[in-house]
């Protein structure tokens, strides 16, 4: 955000995106605080009237770092102008935020980049998707939802290339 500008009609449009995609932590930089005479007044202001606005979208962490890009300062380093900010730099937020592993942990994901249907006497009722597994785990007995049709259905097996595996995780 631009520390002379604040809040705008761009600022809420990108935050609503945000908030449809489900992101719920947030780094907030308000840059050109060179141009705002370095205030810790102004930084306050456009930090709180974010905070403000990502409460009403369900946003619930922000990190909001003042800088000057121009200059560099508390992107990689502190600069002088600032003393009042004893928060970390962009680089030092990057550096340790702690971000959950969705893909592990989070629901399945499956998109299908194939569909087998090998029409031999062997395997002649077969039909098997093949994909990569985005997030989740996929396992034996495990009813699932084939989207965009909504029709729920229960995974008879696991297999990769000829063998037959207990699961599939993110990366399967």
């Amino acid at each position: 955000i631009d520390a002379r500008k604040g809040v705008v009609s761009q600022t809420r449009r990108h935050s609503a995106l945000t908030s449809l995609l489900g992101i719920t932590h947030l780094v907030l930089c308000v840059n050109k605080m060179d141009l705002a005479d370095w205030s810790q007044t102004r930084f306050e202001d456009v930090g709180a009237d974010f905070r403000a606005l990502a409460s009403r979208l369900g946003v619930r962490d922000v990190t909001v770092i003042p800088m000057a890009a121009v200059s560099g300062e508390n992107i990689v380093e502190r600069g002088e102008h600032m003393p009042w900010y004893t928060g970390p730099t962009l680089l030092e937020f990057l550096e340790t935020v702690e971000t959950p592993d969705h893909a592990s942990h989070g629901a399945l994901r499956f998109p299908v980049q194939y569909v087998l249907r090998p029409h031999t006497t062997e395997f002649h009722d077969y039909r098997g998707y093949a994909g990569t597994v985005a997030s989740g785990t996929v396992k034996p007995g495990q009813e699932v939802l084939a989207l965009p049709l909504g029709v729920r259905t229960t995974v008879s097996g696991v297999d990769r290339f000829q063998e037959e595996c207990g699961t599939a995780s993110h990366g399967d």
